[in-house]
């Protein structure tokens, strides 16, 4: 074997090394239902005492820097609806995936179970404190009105993990990373306008699969080569991660964020029906559980808003929008199709500290359709003014039958038809179309005409039923579904100090993940990629 060779098992060896040294830098492990077995998704995994942390992926899977565990950190991991665990980091293995289970919490109900009707609030309200909530709107309404109080109104910093994917067929897709910093001004101040992001780091994760076709833009022009079904994404002129923040209800409570919600605090109560569900609890804080629906024609919502007994804190928010028509029938509250008609979803949770409400991560996913270009395809129509025929060239060799038959050519000029008396195969992947050119036929008009004298939008033909060697149908555009996922997860918050310089901030008009300015602070070291397994479910299986 020459030098070349032993280049090239060289260099292998080093990238397998070096991946393999990348792995050996984290303790993962999934969190799993004790009972159930299932993954718990969007859990909190902080590491005690640091003020820093993860949470855990859709599969339940989380890592952490192998660095705690040489400093006999702990970990302290929490659910909504489970009891807290708090696991010494020392006892996970690092070269395993390691499981972690959480146990179901049991919440105590009360005895006089509130009630979720708007009809009999008037009868409940009598004699008792006029302040008190008595349904699900009184409830929410009271959350609403103290945001100003539960959340911050002073400038904070959240430093995180950023991700947007797509999934498709079980597993990730064109994965992008990054470590972001968000400066926001405060719940005083609107967020596109105020707030400002700066990019530790980024990277396009090649370890996963790419899929060219999906990462096009949103395309609802004339071929509509990506769009989502039934609906229509508005960037408000920002990039991914600028949408993503959008999405966030809460943190735009008095201005537009997603239809329906429209504006939290004076559309959101009368746009929805809501019914009182069992409590549950977060770190032992027990919490109201309100469904959240809502159908019309077209459309049906299902969610929940998860909001804190004592002080009324919005702690979380589930919302999703769903195409409310299976043909021309209506889907149920109950559906067991309902997850294919999704249409888009967002999950915020929000954490108290010192006295405050602040967020923990928001997910947003929205569906999908990419258009995959046609095998078999036209490449060129020709007028033969000389000959006085029509020429048509193809890309892939057509099945001679059918595309010898003149009834699967329908031309015409100017809106009048014009008949084919004749079909030759020129060459194997080309027809040449002779039209009647009797007294009064249209096609006499085109070839008496001059070249440039024929409007490009005057003269059509439309080819049906004609197929190639392998049965592809001509311009034939097949479409796959997919789901577009954009997350942040909050690894630290503090207060600002002091803003970078207008230099170091993303631009929020241009792509997260292109030409972005770049610097990573003296503690960059104190943050991670939480990247998500390679094959998901596949260890709890």
């Amino acid at each position: 074997m020459g030098r070349f060779g032993h280049n090239i098992i060289a260099f292998f060896i080093l990238a397998f090394a070096t991946v393999h040294s990348q792995e050996n830098q984290f303790v993962s492990g999934v969190l799993l239902d004790s009972e159930t077995l299932e993954p718990i998704s969007f859990a909190s995994i902080r590491v005690k005492n640091r003020a820093v942390g993860v949470i855990s992926n859709n599969d339940g899977s989380f890592r952490v820097p192998l660095k705690f565990r040489e400093l006999n950190d702990t970990l302290h991991v929490s659910s909504m609806g489970y009891d807290s665990k708090e696991i010494v980091i020392s006892g996970l293995r690092p070269e395993d995936i390691n499981r972690l289970y959480l146990n179901p919490m049991l919440v105590q109900l009360e005895e006089v179970t509130l009630s979720a009707s708007k009809k009999s609030r008037r009868d409940r309200n009598a004699g008792k404190d006029k302040d008190k909530p008595v349904t699900a709107e009184d409830i929410i309404a009271k959350a609403i009105e103290r945001i100003p109080l539960n959340y911050p109104f002073n400038p904070q910093s959240y430093v995180g993990y950023y991700r947007d994917y797509q999934w498709k067929s079980g597993g990730y897709t064109n994965l992008n990373e990054a470590i972001v910093e968000v400066f926001d001004k405060g719940f005083g101040t609107l967020d596109y306008e105020e707030s400002n992001t700066r990019i530790y780091e980024y990277s396009r994760n090649t370890n996963f699969p790419i899929d060219s076709l999906s990462e096009r833009l949103y395309d609802y022009g004339e071929y509509k080569t990506k769009t989502i079904p039934r609906a229509y994404l508005n960037s408000y002129g920002g990039n991914e991660f600028v949408i993503l923040r959008i999405m966030d209800a809460i943190r735009n409570y008095n201005t537009f964020s997603y239809s329906y919600v429209d504006h939290l605090d004076t559309d959101f109560v009368k746009n929805h029906d809501f019914t009182i569900e069992d409590d549950t609890s977060l770190d032992g804080l027990p919490l109201y559980v309100i469904d959240i629906y809502k159908h019309n024609r077209r459309i049906m919502v299902r969610g929940k808003i998860y909001i804190s007994k004592d002080n009324f804190e919005i702690v979380k928010l589930e919302y999703a929008t769903y195409d409310a028509l299976l043909g021309t029938r209506k889907i149920s509250k109950t559906s067991r199709r309902i997850e294919d008609r999704l249409l888009y979803r967002t999950v915020v949770e929000y954490k108290k500290e010192d006295h405050k409400m602040f967020p923990s991560y928001i997910s947003f996913s929205n569906k999908f359709e990419v258009k995959v270009p046609p095998v078999f395809t036209v490449k060129d129509v020709l007028i033969d003014f000389e000959n006085q025929r029509f020429e048509i060239a193809f890309n892939r060799v057509p099945l001679h039958f059918k595309v010898l038959k003149d009834k699967n050519y329908n031309i015409s000029y100017k809106g009048k038809g014009i008949d084919v008396e004749k079909v030759v195969l020129a060459d194997s992947v080309t027809v040449q179309l002779y039209p009647k050119m009797n007294l009064g036929d249209q096609a006499l008009e085109i070839f008496y005409k001059e070249p440039g004298e024929i409007a490009k939008d005057d003269f059509r033909i439309v080819m049906d039923n004609i197929i190639d060697m392998d049965g592809n149908k001509l311009d034939y555009s097949e479409t796959y579904s997919l789901m577009q996922f954009r997350e942040f997860f909050v690894q630290q918050r503090k207060r600002v100090v002091q803003y970078p310089g207008k230099d170091l901030y993303m631009d929020k008009n241009w792509p997260i993940f292109q030409d972005q300015p770049i610097v990573k602070p003296d503690n960059y070291d104190d943050f991670w990629m939480n990247t998500p397994l390679r094959n998901e479910g596949a260890i709890i299986k």
